[in-house]
């Protein structure tokens, strides 16, 4: 039986794993639970505090030329129905300077039983045997397990544990550190599979994300981070322009207004935006080269119509096409129009008043007109209707029928929206949807099966669904305190699992990114050019593109599945936990046989809300493989997977740390978003979702951020905010990425009521973030019955010091969120503002001399500053933590050594 890895089912019954308690030069039997075997007291087998997989102390095997053990009873006896699992980190280095020291430096777990506590211990089984690093400097894991059946004649016995150096004379010295024995539990449930009953190939374009042209800046693609995550996740498709923004633009005299026509004869160039300000169609060409992702264009139909020009907008979409054949492009994928049966789209919109809108017999006739004049261009293209989302109701068989009669024949793929519980949506509500389902009856799958087999009853077969646009729709969630990124990622995952058991070939995720949201409401692929945690599930279901969905079953509530064959015989098989229970999962997999895990992960909360990808591991009995499902968590085994592909070592970018000055850290004063002044390693965000308006006609006009700190503007912009749910918060974070810890002292802002009825009381919030100890929703100060000064002049001033929270100091790579509420108007429509609001602070007194090591990272890659004294010597010492990769430029503040070279370790994904 071969040990796949460590299972976090099993509880350590090690004493004193990472020895942190043992003290003196050696362990013997003064200093339980350690003591030593096969040396004489001679210092040989000590503690180490230089090097440490965890903690501050390892064990050491101080001397090359002895052999012997690290020692202890666990008083635990033999059950022969139970597996045992053992493992240890393990280091080597400091090579040997005598000739005669050859012998590799390895390391044995082994279990030795006595009757009775006090032993004597008889050698039974080994863990493993002769486990050796691979390079020297850098911790690695070995581990095993023992049956227990093939321990049944000692049943009853006490186990003692040794972790054994089996070698004289060796090459180097070796230490270990954070030792683990458990006994494996039985299965709480099991699974099925069976690879011979193949249902569907998942496409490249089952997982994908929509584009809003005018939200996209050319400054956020500029330094290629945007494109990497896009490609390192595995998004198959981009739509360009966008949702109902469609149904508004003008590919070749684009104005950086959405939602606005300028075909209307009463449309208002003043707010027309600058090209940098939005994506036009080469830089959204740019962005396909740079990620390999599928074309999806979409064709205005609204405009023609609405503004009697159809003509002129049928030539519109020709010339698209023509113009992306001229540039080489081959456009495979084209979408016509959004929501024509929601007033959100332009002609529904009625800007001329006439009273007409879209009907599906109408919507049949103009596809048909477009159609012919896309496919004179790419005959080849797969055509995209828009229809109702509610796939059992009436109107969609009405309208489906209408559509199809008319315009069927060049229709290819029948576009549905999907946002789960719109309105209504929670974290207890998905829950207690066991599985998740839309509108409380049928679930994804379910509906999307019923929509191809409708077309197909209808007469066409060939048309599929697709939905260009999915997501968790607004509702409770999103004012929740305890909600968080995480929870919006699975809640996501697991539609994702149900249009793959669907066969959705088009998925497209709304929307890649949403400008200032807050972060804890965010539930698109990345946040201020950063990934979110649904990026880490996308990364995760990647590894689906080309590979054969095969059935499968999972007979208890909570737990859902899909698996997945590829070509090349590899199984993988998709597990979520939506239970509150820890379970403990064996694989029925109907005799596929497994030569290996390749790989095993788990996305789950992690601890901060943010989501984390944690390898896993399975263990077997039986025949049979188990693994462990924490609550709340998603899941996925790749069995008998293609060779592990050595990382690529990115290009590094190192710099001394400068510490910065006490002062202003971060402050807004005429925009959102990004600060309008910061420090150099300090930035921020100030999100919109929550406050009423960014009003350029109010303002304080003292030119200070709050009571004396200057360097704010009296110009007049202001942040609006009224007494009512979702406009009474400005929500603005911080992150340290200076290399220094940094502490903050003060939030600095000035207030003022507009009207008598405008709200009175104040207070500041910390929201959520990287403090420790201190709660989120924490009121850290308030203030009440606030003047009414109105829209302009000098604004109450404050500046209110964070001294009193159990933590004010950002490590290197932390954020934190605060927020500013009001409270008590006596009308809602009543506005109050905020305006000049900062965070003043400075490096910590704490900090050392540091060094800032940066580098582009991708998923799951584990990454390890390395710093060697001399080139000469190939003697490699860990300097910071292993930090698991994301799809993003990440960096790690590490001490500045004397002297001597860095380098960055990379171990792989599986």
């Amino acid at each position: 039986m071969a040990f796949l890895g460590y299972s976090d089912a099993v509880s350590n019954r090690i004493a004193d794993a990472g020895f942190e308690v043992l003290a003196g030069n050696e362990p013997n039997v003064a200093t339980a639970p350690w003591f030593t075997s096969g040396e004489g007291g001679d210092e040989s087998f000590i503690t180490d505090t230089n090097r440490a997989h965890s903690g501050s102390q390892s064990g050491l095997f101080k001397f090359y030329y002895d052999n012997g053990a690290f020692v202890q009873n666990l008083n635990i006896q033999v059950d022969p129905s139970r597996e045992y699992e053992a493992s240890i980190w393990m280091l080597t280095g400091e090579p040997s300077s005598n000739s005669t020291h050859t012998n590799a430096p390895t390391l044995n777990a082994t279990i030795y039983t006595a009757a009775s506590p006090a032993g004597p211990y008889t050698y039974r089984k080994g863990f493993f045997w002769g486990g050796q690093n691979r390079e020297q400097g850098v911790w690695e894991k070995f581990s095993g397990v023992v049956i227990g059946s093939e321990m049944a004649e000692w049943a009853g016995e006490y186990i003692q544990i040794r972790f054994a150096k089996p070698n004289v004379s060796v090459s180097h010295r070796i230490w270990i550190d954070d030792a683990f024995f458990g006994e494996i539990p039985e299965a709480d449930a099991a699974v099925s599979v069976d690879v011979s009953a193949g249902e569907h190939v998942v496409t490249k374009m089952a997982m994908g994300t929509g584009l809003v042209y005018s939200w996209y800046a050319d400054s956020m693609f500029s330094d290629g981070e945007v494109a990497h995550i896009i490609k390192d996740i595995g998004l198959g498709a981009l739509r360009w322009p966008g949702g109902a923004v469609v149904t508004f633009y003008h590919w070749n005299d684009l104005n950086g207004q959405g939602w606005m026509d300028h075909w209307n004869p009463a449309y208002d160039t003043a707010n027309d935006q600058p090209p940098e300000n939005f994506m036009d169609l080469d830089e959204y060409l740019a962005l396909i080269d740079e990620t390999g992702a599928e074309i999806m264009l979409g064709v205005n139909m609204s405009s023609g119509i609405e503004w009697g020009r159809e003509a002129e907008a049928i030539a519109e979409a020709s010339n698209l096409m023509v113009y992306c054949q001229s540039r080489g492009y081959d456009v495979k994928y084209i979408y016509f129009d959004n929501e024509n049966f929601q007033s959100g789209n332009n002609y529904n919109y009625d800007s001329d008043g006439d009273g007409e809108a879209w009907n599906a017999a109408l919507y049949a006739q103009q596809f048909n007109l477009y159609a012919a004049a896309v496919k004179a261009t790419f005959p080849d293209a797969k055509l995209i209707a828009n229809a109702r989302n509610n796939v059992t109701g009436p109107a969609f068989l009405s309208d489906m029928q209408t559509m199809l009669s008319i315009a069927g024949t060049n229709i290819d793929f029948v576009d549905l929206h999907y946002y789960w519980e719109w309105n209504t949506a929670s974290w207890d509500s998905w829950k207690s949807q066991l599985p998740m389902t839309r509108a409380g009856a049928q679930t994804y799958q379910e509906s999307i099966e019923y929509a191809n087999a409708l077309f197909a009853s209808e007469g066409y077969p060939n048309i599929r669904a697709a939905v260009l646009e999915w997501n968790i729709g607004p509702g409770p969630w999103m004012t929740d305190p305890g909600h968080n990124n995480f929870k919006t990622a699975l809640m996501q995952s697991e539609m994702q699992m149900q249009f793959l058991s669907a066969g959705l070939d088009i998925g497209l995720l709304y929307t890649l990114e949403s400008t200032n949201v807050d972060p804890l409401n965010d539930k698109h692929v990345i946040h201020n050019s950063d990934p979110n945690a649904t990026a880490l599930w996308m990364w995760l279901f990647s590894k689906t593109v080309g590979k054969t969905v095969v059935q499968s079953s999972s007979p208890t509530a909570g737990i859902y599945m899909v698996a997945l064959k590829g070509d090349d015989g590899e199984l993988a098989v998709y597990l979520l936990n939506k239970t509150d229970q820890e379970l403990n999962v064996e694989f029925d997999l109907g005799g596929y046989v497994v030569n290996e895990v390749s790989e095993a992960w788990r996305f789950h909360d992690g601890g901060t809300g943010r989501g984390e990808l944690q390898r896993i591991g399975l263990w077997e009995m039986g025949g049979n493989h188990r693994t462990t499902l924490k609550s709340d968590s998603m899941n996925m085994v790749l069995f008998n997977g293609p060779a592990a592909v050595a990382p690529a070592r990115p290009t590094l970018d190192a710099r001394i740390v400068q510490p910065v000055s006490d002062g202003l850290l971060v402050g807004w004063y005429t925009t959102a978003g990004k600060p309008d002044t910061s420090v150099s390693g300090v930035s921020g965000s100030l999100m919109t979702s929550r406050l009423y308006d960014v009003d350029d006609s109010a303002g304080s006009d003292d030119g200070t951020f709050g009571t004396v700190l200057s360097g704010a503007s009296t110009d007049l912009t202001a942040y609006a905010v009224q007494a009512t749910n979702g406009s009474d918060t400005v929500v603005f974070s911080i992150e340290n990425q200076s290399g220094l810890p940094l502490r903050l002292d003060a939030v600095c802002f000035d207030y003022s009521r507009w009207w008598q009825s405008s709200p009175k009381d104040i207070a500041l919030v910390y929201e959520s973030g990287d403090f420790s100890g201190v709660s989120n929703g924490t009121v850290i100060q308030s203030a009440v019955d606030l003047p009414n000064i109105g829209k302009t002049g000098d604004w109450s001033d404050f500046e209110w010091g964070l001294t009193n929270l159990n933590d004010r100091v950002l490590d290197h790579g932390e954020e934190v969120l605060f927020s500013l509420n009001v409270f008590n108007a006596d009308a809602i429509w009543a506005n109050g503002a905020f305006d000049n609001i900062a965070i003043t602070g400075g490096t910590a007194s704490n900090a050392v001399d540091s060094l800032l090591v940066a580098w582009r990272a991708e998923t799951a890659k584990e990454y390890t500053v390395m710093h060697a004294s001399s080139l000469l010597s190939n003697s490699w010492e860990e300097v910071s933590e292993p930090v698991s990769g994301i799809p993003a430029d990440m960096s790690v503040s590490v001490p500045v050594e004397a002297s001597g070279f860095y380098r960055l370790q990379v171990s792989p994904s599986n």
